[in-house]
């Protein structure tokens, strides 16, 4: 379960809702490109739409990658709150896949799946009039556990809520950076249900100690000459060292589509 750590929001943010589903994973090597193309028909032009319809989803957005000549996705879901993703709304669509789900979900490989708390979320001070607007075109995913105590984590999310960001907007594509917490009892509800059948989801290590995820927005492709997103993530991936965090998996995307309620 997510702590009861207060959430620092010490100005505008991108964000609608007060929690997040994210969900990661590779496409399975052995499916043909047909296959994908056809599993992104599904993936935006189906599956977003019919998630918000669901009471408490408010926006979606996917994200793709390449890793080593392999696609890997990211899709995140906004919704009002934790209790939105064990909803009986939200159980009853899981547990009535459509044909389309039935399909297309075994073909995702090694996926993650995590239902997290916001517990920090801002974006640049110009942005302070445009309320719920604003995404970045590209992203780092940073995926992380926390220290074990209560004070030493409190100490890692003011270092990102201060030092860290401020370091970040100095860079002029840096546009939002989010804090979320994993919610394991939230995340076994859905993950356990008809939709995700065959999907092979990854072990995380040390669970009882938690997961925190930073998602970190930027206004820039991610192939642009220009772009600075990966040194500057370093160097923010740097400090966050430096207050103890050891194990960082860092994974860039570009944006695929949003789709709002």
């Amino acid at each position: 379960m997510a702590s009861e750590q207060t959430p620092i929001v010490n100005g505008p943010t991108f964000l609608r809702g007060a929690a997040m589903l994210i969900i990661w994973g590779g496409f399975h090597e052995r499916k043909t490109e047909i296959e994908e193309e056809e599993l992104n028909d599904w993936w935006s032009n189906e599956h977003l739409p019919e998630r918000l319809e669901i009471k408490g989803f408010l926006r979606t957005r996917r994200f793709h990658a390449l890793k080593h000549g392999r696609s890997q996705y990211l899709v995140c879901y906004e919704v009002e709150s934790l209790d939105t993703l064990t909803s009986p709304d939200y159980m009853a669509a899981l547990n009535n896949p459509t044909p389309g789900t039935q399909r297309f979900m075994p073909i995702l490989a090694s996926m993650n799946r995590s239902a997290c708390h916001v517990l920090y979320s801002v974006s640049r001070p110009q942005f302070s009039k445009c309320r719920e607007g604003g995404i970045g075109g590209s992203i780092a995913h940073i995926v992380f556990q926390p220290p074990v105590s209560a004070k030493s984590r409190q100490h890692v999310q003011d270092w990102i809520a201060h030092r860290g960001w401020s370091a970040l907007v100095q860079y002029h594509s840096s546009l939002a950076i989010h804090l979320f917490e994993h919610d394991g009892q939230a995340s076994s509800s859905g993950s356990s249900t008809k939709s995700y059948v065959g999907v092979r989801f990854q072990k995380q290590s040390n669970d009882s100690q938690g997961r925190w995820m930073l998602m970190i927005e930027y206004a820039e492709p991610m192939a642009a000459p220009f772009a600075k997103h990966q040194l500057v993530t370093e160097t923010f991936v740097e400090g966050l060292q430096g207050c103890g965090i050891q194990a960082v998996d860092v994974q860039f995307y570009s944006l695929i589509c949003i789709v709002s309620e």
